[in-house]
């Protein structure tokens, strides 16, 4: 028997009526999955229940893009390890990354039981001193916890809010078509936590160099999910107020009592990113043709067209 979490009434429903999940078929997609990876010669993978069924909800149950995501999320893992891979929570330049409070998933959903909210925070005291490679990693750690454990995330998807009000321009200079590219592959392509909607909040002019680089890269789905807002009060009208922390004027916690929690949470995983280093894609082993990442990657290759939901 299957290893799953029950879901509760209503993200059961919407499983099945916007992921294509069928109860009692879980099992056998479970065992295509894993069948495909002890036949890929290259892949060490993570064959736990609750890790594989994220992938097909996040691909609503399309086995063969199940398969295509876990695939490149290992790939991208193993070839840019410090950007998507941190396996030592522990290391205290990570944790002051995290305790700063860059990364903010909110405890209630939206409209209770929707998607998960998330607010990236830009330009915080002393965040200069780390690169935004260095500050994205840290949330990368965030999202397998996330992909692990949040039942709201991986069926109803995320909403998220980038509070850009003092955006750093040392990162914006770092944030090069190169840097775009993984990073938009990773979270578009190796990623099961599907984005409903990406808000920009207060982003100042500075950012518009990285929008209009990055904006055609993304999914044309993707593109039309993006807003932009000048106020709290633009913002409310698809996120209501009282959705957001309490240092935001809402009701959905404090940034200091978020940050705590998931403090622990990261105690609570650090077995798990231990063990992570067992997993992966090693290039020697595959079978046909090796991934070119400089193709991929570099600033002369050209970037694969994305199809996501």
């Amino acid at each position: 028997m299957s290893q799953i979490r029950s879901l509760n009434e209503d993200l059961q429903r919407k499983a099945k009526e916007e992921l294509n999940e069928v109860p009692t078929r879980i099992y056998e997609d479970l065992k295509a999955l894993r069948k495909w990876i002890e036949e890929q010669a290259h892949l060490y993978a993570n064959m736990d229940d609750q890790f594989l069924i994220a992938f097909l909800r996040g691909c609503k149950y399309s086995v063969e893009k199940a398969k295509r995501k876990i695939e490149s999320y290992y790939t991208l893992k193993s070839a840019f390890p410090t950007f998507f891979n941190v396996t030592n929570v522990d290391s205290a330049r990570f944790r002051e990354i995290f305790r700063l409070g860059p990364f903010l998933y909110l405890p209630k959903p939206l409209h209770d039981n929707g998607p998960r909210i998330f607010i990236m925070r830009g330009g915080l005291p002393t965040a200069e001193r780390f690169t935004v490679e260095e500050l994205m990693a840290v949330n990368h750690v965030l999202q397998d916890i996330l992909m692990l454990e949040d039942d709201y995330a991986v069926v109803n998807g995320l909403v998220m809010i980038n509070d850009f009000k003092t955006l750093a321009l040392t990162h914006v200079l770092q944030a090069t078509p190169m840097f775009l590219k993984k990073f938009i592959t990773y979270n578009y392509e190796a990623m099961p936590l599907r984005i409903k909607s990406n808000h920009f909040l207060n982003a100042p002019k500075i950012f518009d160099t990285v929008y209009n680089v990055g904006k055609p890269m993304l999914p044309l789905k993707q593109q039309d999910r993006i807003f932009f807002h000048s106020s709290l009060d633009s913002l409310s009208q698809y996120v209501p107020l009282k959705y957001l922390p309490n240092d935001y004027g809402g009701e959905n916690s404090s940034i200091a009592e978020i940050i705590e929690e998931w403090d622990k949470k990261l105690d609570k995983y650090r077995e798990y990113f231990s063990k992570s280093t067992e997993w992966g894609a090693h290039e020697e082993l595959r079978i046909g043709e090796t991934k070119d990442y400089n193709g991929l990657y570099g600033i002369e290759g050209s970037f694969r067209k994305l199809e996501v939901d």
